[in-house]
């Protein structure tokens, strides 16, 4: 007989193990176990908007912020664009703080590595208050947090922040319905705020439309619910707002999201790629490339054009796919049938140009038209489909029957699984109906991999499938056996997914590449405080280098080849619009013309380009002389004699329109000559006459967001100013305001009269400083009603 003494240390113990604590130190546990390639070595997250654009942003965000400032323009791409509005910049949220006490890599890293234990802890808490079992809640947590999709994600930090941060704002704004206080809305609303700070606007809308669907499906006081709801999607905007408003001044110009269906629907989800929701990335190679092949996404897989996938896996497991299966069996209907069908539309949505429920979409909601890139939303289903893993689990431990029941499921899932793999491996049905189909060409050893790979994966899920079968039965009660299952569920996930994510030297974001030298050493030398280039780099040949793998070799190309945005590491601006947020009239002209935009770049002052030897020997005539060669990746630096400064005086030409604009360029002799293309408006500009225009142009000071100009002319003319029109400028002549126009299609120019004058322009972020008020508004009231509450001593909560 146990000693009553050890029966009550015994208690103590198992106490202390379901506590939350315990929770928290196996998300911890289990994130350092599956990145420990991460955590035990100097290396840091450098595959491709790693290195593009995050790099840079938070460089640059960290930089200005160390200095007393806030940054508000950001110089480095498409000749200028606004800093909040492009969201991706993420300069409200906390994670930026990191780049204050550490190095850019190293805060890039953090920020990365905290993402699964919220995505985990945040699953785990909102299936707690549908009283999910620990395990089972723990269960999905998992499966979420290191899914195909959220692992691939490393490579895109501000997706990854936004779809770990979901479930905890659904968990925050559940408790929120259930109960309103000041205190939970204030934390449901932050929440709801932090999808939105991290940078994903679709993900915000999703978090939203979630938080209603949680309202209106809740059999109890709906309309209560709904209410509250509607209430907390108010003031969750509220505390997003300095976001939210910057965003939407530039979405209200036209600039960001998609220019076209087709574009929209880039990178949509492969119909043939749903099989890796059970297999895992089958197509991938994770011993060379941590990813799949480009010269197998393009003829096997619908990309929209592009040569790579959005996220390389779309896993997420055959033990959740068997608890779903079981949830699915034994929930009520009326539950789990609106979640179920708003799961079916995702898909749907996600498959993009597979399907015409996008462009529908697209067509009836202007709203919906700046998001793209359908991929990105496989993140809501494979939350989805954890979450309804959960309730299976919840489901199966009830009952002895259920869990058999679940387990025959398992089996026959296996025997599914086993039958397709044998399939492929004997008759090679899969290869011939997918691979041939679309490439009938393919090499016959490239037919040999891409089959044995979808066998082999077939094989192992079906072992994972039988080894459910043995373990669901006799669930209930067994820690052992939860062992096991999340054992599975993690080892499958351990061995598909760990080796896609992606590590580099933080060298890369330190060393600047061979032209970077060459290009500061002109900037020093002229005075150019924001040097620009171009890449004209479309197809080149990638050397492999010993002890390098081939993403290393893919990155150090990129900095090589000056691709936008890496060159801001470095001080250099890039005239390309990579990012979202660039002026809408930049984005027209390298969109709609993009020959003419490559042949007037150096109008726009950019000074240098980079070519391949090959490409450059083509041209005719040659854009410039060769003043750089990089010899191990054989590229040229190409300078530009005629580039334009960034400030220069011209004679002002006044047009009509953009077009009217985009007519007088196109002349050659327009454009050679000391003239600027200007739209007026209705108050035409003074004529400039004859006689030729002599001045002097001297910054005297200059910040991204102030610029101050001395300028002496010998006539009427405009000083010119190549950096983007784009709203939130604004300039004075001799401390009056001055009108700042259109010049040249995509930059700016204020009028100067005869002599010596100083012209002002300052940029304030539209939107930006309303919504800052807004969300201090917000959330002081949202502390005094919690503060009065709390005065008045307990209320007793009126439940939803």
């Amino acid at each position: 007989m146990v000693p009553p003494a050890s029966l009550e240390r015994a208690g103590v113990r198992a106490s202390i193990a379901r506590g939350p604590w315990a929770v928290v130190g196996g998300a911890l546990g289990v994130t350092c176990l599956f990145f420990y390639r991460a955590l035990f070595s100097a290396d840091v997250f450098i595959a491709r908007d790693m290195l593009l654009v995050y790099a840079p942003l938070r460089r640059y965000w960290a930089q200005r912020v160390s200095e007393g400032d806030f940054p508000g323009w950001y110089p480095f791409d498409g000749l200028g664009q606004s800093f909040a509005g492009i969201m991706l910049s993420a300069p409200f949220h906390p994670s930026q703080v990191l780049g204050l006490l550490f190095s850019t890599g190293v805060a890039m890293k953090l920020a990365v590595l905290a993402c699964p234990p919220l995505a985990l802890l945040g699953t785990f808490a909102l299936l707690r208050l549908y009283d999910v079992p620990r395990s089972g809640a723990f269960f999905a947590g998992l499966a979420f947090a290191f899914s195909g999709h959220l692992v691939s994600l490393t490579n895109s930090l501000a997706y990854l922040m936004a779809g770990a941060t979901l479930p905890a704002a659904l968990w925050a704004a559940e408790r929120f319905l259930r109960a309103a206080t000041p205190g939970r809305a204030a934390v449901a609303a932050l929440g709801l705020a932090s999808v939105l700070l991290a940078g994903d606007t679709w993900s915000y809308a999703f978090a939203n439309a979630f938080v209603l669907l949680l309202a209106v499906t809740s059999p109890e006081a709906r309309g209560v619910r709904l209410l509250r709801a509607l209430g907390l999607v108010a003031l969750g905007a509220g505390l997003a707002a300095p976001q939210l408003f910057a965003g939407m001044a530039v979405f209200a110009r036209g600039a960001p999201g998609a220019s076209s269906l087709e574009d929209a629907q880039r990178w949509s989800l492969d119909p043939w790629r749903l099989p890796e929701f059970l297999l895992g990335p089958y197509l991938a190679n994770p011993t060379v490339e941590r990813s799949v092949p480009e010269e197998w996404v393009k003829p096997l897989l619908s990309t929209g054009g592009f040569s790579t996938l959005w996220t390389d896996s779309a896993l997420i497991g055959v033990p959740v796919l068997v608890l779903a299966v079981t949830g699915l069996r034994f929930l009520p209907w009326k539950r789990w049938a609106p979640f179920a069908a708003v799961w079916v539309v995702v898909l749907a949505l996600a498959l993009g140009s597979a399907l015409p429920v996008y462009g529908w979409l697209y067509e009836a909601l202007p709203l919906w038209r700046p998001f793209r890139y359908p991929e990105k939303l496989v993140v809501h289903l494979t939350f989805g489909l954890a979450v309804l893993a959960g309730f299976g689990w919840k489901a199966l431990v009830s009952s002895r029957a259920r869990a058999r029941w679940a387990a025959l499921a398992a089996g026959g899932m296996s025997v599914g699984l086993l039958a397709v793999a044998l399939a492929e491996r004997l008759g090679a049905v899969w290869s011939h109906a997918f691979v041939l189909g679309r490439w009938p060409r393919v090499p016959p050893e490239t037919l040999e991999t891409l089959s044995h790979a979808f066998s082999g994966a077939a094989f192992v899920a079906a072992g994972v499938a039988l080894g459910c079968a043995l373990v669901l039965p006799g669930l209930a009660g067994s820690w052992h056996r939860a062992c096991v299952l999340m054992a599975l569920q993690l080892g499958a996930a351990f061995t598909l997914n760990e080796p896609l994510y992606i590590l580099g030297s933080e060298e890369l974001l330190d060393t600047p590449p061979v032209f970077v030298d060459t290009v500061r050493e002109w900037a020093a030398r002229t005075g150019e405080s924001t040097p620009r280039v171009a890449s004209r780099i479309q197809r080149f040949r990638l050397p492999r280098f010993d002890g390098f793998e081939f993403q290393d070799s893919v990155a150090l190309m990129a900095r090589a080849s000056l691709m936008p945005d890496t060159p801001a590491l470095w001080g250099i601006g890039a005239a390309d619009a990579y990012l979202p947020a660039a002026s809408s009239r930049l984005q027209r002209l390298q969109i709609t013309q993009p020959g003419f935009f490559t042949e007037s770049q150096p109008l726009f002052g950019v000074r240098f380009s980079a070519y391949t030897p090959a490409t450059y020997a083509a041209l005719e005539p040659r854009p410039g002389r060769v003043v750089a060669r990089d010899d191990v990746f054989e590229l040229l630096l190409v300078e530009h004699a005629d580039a334009l400064p960034r400030l220069f005086l011209a004679k002002s030409h006044c047009v009509s329109d953009e077009s009217a604009a985009l007519g007088l360029l196109r002349t050659v002799a327009f454009r050679t000559a000391a003239q600027a293309a200007v739209e007026c408006g209705a108050v035409p500009l003074p004529a400039s006459g004859p006689e030729p225009l002599n001045g002097r142009v001297a910054p005297a000071h200059e910040t991204p967001e102030h610029l101050i100009v001395d300028v002496e002319s010998s006539g009427d003319a405009v000083l010119v100013i190549n950096d983007a029109w784009q709203a939130g400028w604004t300039a004075s002549l001799d401390g009056e305001p001055a009108r700042l126009l259109p010049a040249n299609v995509a930059v700016r120019a204020v009028g100067v009269p005869p002599g010596r004058h100083r012209i002002e322009l300052h940029y304030r972020a539209p939107g930006v400083l309303p919504g800052l008020v807004l969300a201090a508004v917000t959330l002081l009231a949202l502390a005094l009603a919690e503060g009065w509450r709390r005065r008045r001593g307990p209320v007793r909560m009126k439940p939803a």
